[in-house]
């Protein structure tokens, strides 16, 4: 099953198109600028930052390198070229159960509100709540991070499933609070705990600007003729569909406010101060009942909001929607087969989570920008 926690697959590369070189001038901005940090070894200690931002998969990490590093040119969706340009964080002292790789790293500058020159540590993490060594690894490389880094505020940001329809393919939620339901045995106790961010939440108040003109607007790679081919995609995937599923529904049935072309012109920022992010470690997509419950549904966040609250850090969660809302019934009222909104919605991730991504990325720079209490 494809699902957000695992790297988006470059689908479709003849067909999609890169994501666009950014004109910060549009919005009166400059571009990030580059700290040379040297060449550390995986062992140096983490360079001291204002601020953090997490990110997991590779089409994540390839959107915030676009975004924050090589934004004045296009980004196609199999560049790895960059790869080499970012530093390792690993040390056999601080490993769990023989996993010492944490992540990947780089450093930018960004002026905020005040004037003030921030220095931002980007970070590609390689723990994972639903991978070994799980919970207890993903708190590890947040407090590695955290006591080395000594940052002030960190940002969690990446793709995720909407909770409602009102969350649009290509949307950004952010928001201060989570919860985690778990399914894994050797996540048992992190188990329905839950953490908000009561100190701090970051500045909206250059997303107007952003949303009208760096923003990747998803209708630009969403159409009736793209929708159809991943549907016919899912089902006949020789992994993840089952040809049983042929002529039991049309792409209609699968078509919501949530990803309807029509719908996807103008991503937004959403503010979702108060409203719970749901981290898991299983795969999930929302039901009827979730509504308005969840910010979105994602697999780790709620662990970096635990650790951060514990070392005094104020963090807030950012993810754009790469997967929104299937429906939960065909038109006429009846049910799809088992596993087919899931496989549907694993697709939806593959083919657009890299332009979604975008996005997020842009938001959270934009708020690292407004910020004026650092």
């Amino acid at each position: 099953m494809s699902n957000r926690h695992l790297d988006a697959a470059l689908t479709r590369r003849d067909i999609l198109p890169p994501l666009p070189s950014i004109d910060w001038s549009l919005i009166g901005k400059s571009a990030p600028g580059i700290v040379d940090l040297g060449n550390p070894s995986k062992d140096t200690p983490l360079p001291k930052s204002d601020v953090v931002v997490i990110t997991w998969t590779v089409a994540e990490w390839s959107a915030l390198d676009h975004v924050f590093v090589n934004s004045d040119k296009d980004r196609n969706r199999n560049t790895t070229s960059f790869h080499k340009e970012w530093s390792e964080r690993a040390n056999e002292d601080t490993s769990i159960e023989g996993y010492n790789l944490w992540g990947y790293y780089r450093m930018v500058k960004i002026t905020n509100a005040n004037g003030k020159e921030l220095k931002v540590l980007l970070w590609k993490a390689s723990a994972h709540l639903a991978h070994p060594p799980y919970g207890k690894g993903l708190e590890k490389m947040v407090e590695v991070i955290l006591s080395e880094s000594q940052p002030k505020q960190i940002y969690t940001i990446g793709t995720a499933g909407g909770a409602s329809v009102k969350e649009c393919l290509g949307d950004t939620v952010f928001t201060n609070c989570g919860v985690i339901h778990i399914q894994k045995s050797e996540n048992d106790f992190l188990s329905n705990k839950k953490v908000s961010c009561d100190t701090w939440f970051p500045s909206l108040d250059l997303f107007p600007a952003v949303e009208k003109n760096l923003l990747f607007k998803l209708d630009q790679v969403v159409n009736d003729t793209e929708l159809k081919d991943i549907l016919y995609e899912t089902i006949h995937d020789p992994e993840k569909g089952n040809p049983a599923w042929e002529g039991t529904c049309t792409i209609a049935d699968l078509t919501n406010e949530a990803i309807n072309p029509a719908n996807l012109g103008n991503p937004r920022g959403l503010d979702k101060k108060g409203v719970d992010m749901l981290t898991t470690d299983f795969y999930y997509i929302a039901t009827p009942e979730d509504g308005n419950k969840y910010a979105a549904l994602e697999m780790d966040d709620t662990v970096i909001g635990i650790v951060a609250k514990s070392m005094d850090t104020d963090f807030v969660f950012v993810r754009n929607i790469s997967d929104p809302v299937v429906p939960f019934k065909k038109k006429d009222g009846s049910p799809f087969p088992d596993g087919l909104r899931d496989s549907f919605s694993g697709k939806i991730y593959e083919h657009f989570g890299f332009y979604s991504s975008m996005n997020g990325a842009l938001l959270t720079w934009a708020t690292i920008a407004a910020e004026t209490s650092i």
